[in-house]
């Protein structure tokens, strides 16, 4: 939709945050471990190796020998589309950025097994310039428009689990993480006019959020197939998020007799990037041929409470689907899963609501594999499109499309 359609005044043009509304969008942007990645995260039946922590602290009472395992996510890059927003031309914004991605150890002593594991769950540096020259405005005026748009986030999480099996047919395990998240954006907007007029405005802040990611599971073992169970539930300890917005606008040389130029500046505190308490449930199921063939699927439910709803968000559903074939030294991995947004789509009738967007993703790794080692490399692939509010305090909603992707190069090596 054009901008000259809904802007009636020049600070209606402010581009929103993406960034505030968007840090708890999706659960699943990154899958910890190497093969869970390329198996597009249906590993809370298989759960055999150091992200066991992750995905099911139950299956390191099933582990066939001690591993070592790391992977380093060699590449993050992400795009995001919004459709005609601005003179009939899309806004993109991308982010890129390299991060660890997983590191962790494994053992079994008898109906014990226990391992640790440190991970990155979610990654975004984003650091772009936009203008757009001679938008026009409801009122006739031509405007220039500039942006500067720079956010560091991360979310990583380190703990340990441990496990016992109950019989040869049931382990049940326990895990504890700190988590730790951390942004820092900053959102530069300035809109000049004719006569030298303007509207600017500077938008930071910093969020640091801690707590403890606790996961409990159980695994059952019958033959060649198996089936799990998880439950992971963050308990926040510590949120601090601070903000600070100055705006200014003058009207120019050319402004309206008795017009002065306008300054706001405000600081402090927000509850709105506090960590949500989403509760993951996550079910499924294994099927494997030793040595030779493994195919699992899961199903993930990510359940909001009262107060999650009352910041917007939805409880989500998502599928896992695997399957990972060793050829000799050889070991092919695949997969397919969904990354449905927490936030419902935007409503007609508000203004600055979030980001929504539906991925589905596509993954596939290749590994040589010897009797004391692995070296692979995954790719992970998402794709989506949804709804957004882009511009601040319009009711306007545009098409968005994104994209995500992720290259692992990983090395495993056994004991």
């Amino acid at each position: 939709m054009r901008v000259c359609l809904w802007l009636a005044a020049m600070h209606s043009a402010m581009i929103a945050s993406p960034a505030l509304s968007g840090t708890f969008s999706h659960q699943r942007n990154l899958l910890p471990g190497p093969r869970a990645a390329a198996m597009g995260g249906a590993f809370v039946a298989v759960a055999d190796d150091p992200s066991a922590v992750y995905w099911n602290p139950a299956g390191y009472s099933l582990i066939d020998r001690p591993e070592v395992s790391v992977s380093g996510i060699g590449l993050i890059q992400s795009s995001t589309s919004f459709d005609q927003t601005i003179s009939d031309e899309p806004f993109v914004e991308r982010a890129q950025s390299l991060s660890p991605g997983f590191f962790g150890a494994s053992l079994r002593n008898g109906r014990f097994g226990a391992g640790y594991g440190f991970a990155s769950l979610d990654e975004r540096n984003v650091n772009q310039n936009d203008s757009f020259m001679g938008v026009e405005l409801v009122s006739g005026e031509s405007v220039d428009y500039y942006r500067t748009y720079q956010e560091a986030s991360t979310l990583s999480s380190a703990g340990a689990g441990i496990s016992y099996l109950l019989a040869d047919w049931i382990s049940l395990g326990v895990s504890g993480a700190y988590y730790r998240r951390q942004s820092a954006v900053s959102n530069f907007q300035i809109m000049s006019g004719t006569g030298g007029a303007f509207t600017s405005r500077n938008l930071k802040y910093q969020t640091l959020n801690e707590g403890l990611l606790g996961t409990a599971g159980a695994l059952l073992v019958s033959g060649r197939m198996r089936l799990g169970f998880s439950l992971r539930y963050p308990f926040p300890i510590s949120n601090n998020t601070s903000v600070s917005d100055y705006q200014a606008e003058s009207p120019g040389a050319d402004g309206l007799p008795g017009s002065e130029n306008q300054l706001s500046s405000t600081e402090g505190r927000s509850s709105e990037m506090d960590e949500p308490g989403i509760r993951t449930y996550q079910v499924g199921v294994a099927w494997r041929e030793p040595g030779r063939l493994l195919v699992a699927a899961d199903l993930i439910k990510h359940a909001t409470g009262p107060a999650e709803e009352a910041r917007g968000l939805q409880t989500t559903y998502n599928y896992s689907v695997g399957a990972e074939v060793t050829l000799g030294g050889l070991v092919l991995r695949g997969g397919a899963f969904s990354n449905a947004s927490l936030f419902p789509a935007p409503k007609e009738d508000l203004a600055n609501q979030p980001t929504a967007i539906d991925y589905s993703g596509l993954t596939w790794g290749i590994g040589l594999i010897q009797k004391s080692r692995e070296i692979s490399v995954s790719y992970v692939s998402q794709k989506g499109s949804g709804q957004a509010q882009l511009v601040a305090d319009s009711y306007a909603i545009q098409s968005v499309t994104g994209a995500l992707e992720n290259l692992l190069l990983s090395s495993r090596i056994f004991f």
